[in-house]
């Protein structure tokens, strides 16, 4: 490829052939490289189409629906549901991981700092368990 700056990478694209592939079956470094060109070309004119897309939109970012409607436009119809799929997934775990984080910062302190109060209040709750069974009910 002559422009490895617009390229997917090459271990990824063949890891995927190579999942892809039924057992016992080969592909020679030739068709490896046109498949890896093929995989490039495709995700650019995606890439440019979201692109033109979202500037006629007067949109300096490039949203997962712009990469949608390009699908579209180019005929790529059969790749829409599963992308739209893919899209609300991906929307699902970004929110978790936004309440997450919510979460840990509204706890005011690190996770050192839980991972140590938590050890601290076990070591204590044992200590009164030890002291209750050595004392009697």
């Amino acid at each position: 490829m002559e422009n490895d700056e617009q390229s997917l990478p090459k271990a990824t694209i063949n890891k995927m052939i190579s999942d892809s592939i039924p057992e016992g079956l080969r592909l020679s470094n030739d068709l490896r490289d046109l498949l890896l060109e093929s995989c490039t070309e495709f995700v650019l004119s995606i890439s440019s189409e979201a692109t033109d897309i979202s500037t006629k939109e007067n949109k300096t970012t490039i949203t997962p629906e712009h990469v949608i409607a390009a699908l579209k436009k180019l005929g790529f119809d059969d790749f829409i549901d599963e992308c739209t799929k893919e899209m609300e997934i991906e929307k699902d775990v970004a929110k978790d991981k936004r309440i997450e984080k919510k979460k840990k910062k509204d706890m005011g302190m690190s996770a050192e700092e839980a991972m140590a109060l938590q050890a601290k209040m076990f070591a204590e709750a044992k200590a009164r368990m030890a002291g209750q069974q050595q004392g009697g009910p």
